[in-house]
């Protein structure tokens, strides 16, 4: 995932930068379709107010929080992403549905497989 980090009125440091790639690289472990996630940041007296957009395959999510405290903000924002990450997933795969597993005969208890076949009938509409 391409992480893209943009500061308005204030100057990013390496620890905070690296702080931001590790909080939001792994979101890639809930959900791998993740393509771009663009976080700006912005200072206004002394409040930090994050925002978060992730572009995924087919998909945008936008979280936004505001904190005294940079780190607070950020965190804030990226549990509100994280959950909508989560969310989302949840929705994708109760969509695709899951496919039943299939059995042989030895873990279903059943005889061979000609018996099965011959108790089999035929559904009628």
């Amino acid at each position: 995932m391409r992480i893209e980090i943009t500061s308005k009125s204030f100057e990013i440091t390496d620890a905070v930068r690296d702080y931001i790639e590790e909080r939001l690289n792994k979101l890639t472990r809930y959900f791998d379709r993740l393509i771009e996630c663009h976080v700006i940041l912005k200072v206004e007296r002394f409040i930090y107010d994050f925002e978060i957009t992730l572009h995924g395959n087919g998909f945008d999510l936008f979280a936004e929080a505001r904190a005294e405290d940079l780190y607070a903000a950020f965190d804030a924002a990226a549990g509100k992403i994280e959950r909508q990450v989560r969310k989302h997933k949840g929705k994708v795969r109760k969509r695709k549905g899951r496919k039943p597993e299939l059995r042989t005969t030895e873990e279903s208890g059943e005889g061979d497989l000609d018996e099965v076949v011959e108790g089999y009938e035929e559904p009628t509409r």
